[in-house]
């Protein structure tokens, strides 16, 4: 299949996994006649970019429909839509023009008129595996360097949707130094990802906590990159609670979730002392991530997808 992927700054996690599965993908046209001369028969659309030059792209998507090519969007960031409004893009969804919405959450798309996909984030395995340590590796406890890590951003000045992650990283933190918990907390802006590995697999407990898709005190449901990639790495995983956890993870089995701060803390407590119950949820996560939340797996879900809309189209 010719694959046409509308994003301005790339979207390399897709092209590599769409190329993986043996599809030819370019990137970035406009004209639908051109778009249609090249026997491209999906094109995927940056989903913020959707909204910025919104009068193109509903100009583009009718043109597009009439000459049979799928045409999908993926919101890896709802409810918060990169910013845009929330009634934006129901009316988007509403308006029938676009074939596919797929989405890290399920929230507020009950009145879809577009068919949705419920498309979680994944594991980037070019940038987060295993790589030169192992599954037995991990299990000896002189292979950690620190108690708990937390890598993410961190820029509360600049980023205010994550404000709350640090107010929580510093009342977490106060309550580590208490009692005597080994514990570092990485802004990873310019951290590349060979670092940020040695960091998961040097940490006995790994957290996620909080994610730039909350909004105005409203969680979103959807996972952040960073519960695939740490388990991708090995690493064990204790995650803020939200809703779609349990849709990718069997919770307590491959990841462990908390809710609030005293939650996270006896948790912590609990899977420092039992090093090998953490070890055996880890490495669950582990051979769920690679069975099942990489990148090429959801590039495959969004061609299946594609494949029953073409069937439709053709019926």
């Amino acid at each position: 299949m010719q694959i046409l992927l509308n994003y301005p700054k790339g979207n390399p996690r897709l092209q590599e996994a769409f190329e993986a599965l043996g599809h030819r993908v370019s990137a970035n046209c406009y004209a639908a006649e051109e778009i249609a001369s090249r026997g491209i028969a999906f094109v995927l659309f940056d989903f913020k970019q959707m909204f910025k030059t919104r009068w193109r792209h509903l100009r583009l998507l009718r043109q597009l429909r009439r000459a049979g090519i799928v045409t999908a969007t993926w919101n890896r960031d709802a409810p918060w839509h990169v910013g845009v409004r929330g009634w934006e893009v129901a009316g988007l969804l509403r308006a029938g023009l676009l074939d596919l919405y797929a989405t890290h959450s399920l929230q507020a798309t009950e009145r879809a008129r577009t068919t949705v996909l419920y498309l979680p984030n994944a594991a980037w395995m070019s940038h987060y595996h295993i790589g030169d340590a192992t599954l037995e590796v991990l299990r000896e406890e002189h292979a950690y360097e620190v108690d708990v890590s937390f890598l993410g951003n961190l820029d509360a000045s600049r980023f205010r949707e994550h404000a709350e992650r640090v107010r929580f990283l510093e009342q977490l933190g106060n309550r580590l130094r208490e009692e005597k918990i080994r514990y570092r907390f990485h802004h990873v802006d310019g951290i590349p990802p060979e670092r940020q590995r040695r960091i998961i697999q040097r940490s006995r407990i790994n957290l996620s906590c909080g994610a730039a898709s909350d909004v105005r005190g409203i969680r979103s449901w959807g996972l952040p990159e960073r519960c695939y990639g740490i388990p991708a790495c090995g690493g064990f995983l204790l995650a803020d609670e939200r809703r779609h956890a349990r849709d990718d993870f069997k919770v307590g089995d491959e990841i462990v979730t908390y809710q609030g701060l005293d939650d996270c803390i006896q948790k912590i407590r609990h899977y420092l002392l039992c090093a090998d119950e953490r070890r055996q949820i880890a490495e669950n996560g582990y051979l769920r991530v690679l069975s099942e939340h990489t990148y090429r797996h959801r590039a495959q879900s969004l061609l299946d997808a594609v494949k029953d809309i073409l069937e439709d189209h053709h019926a």
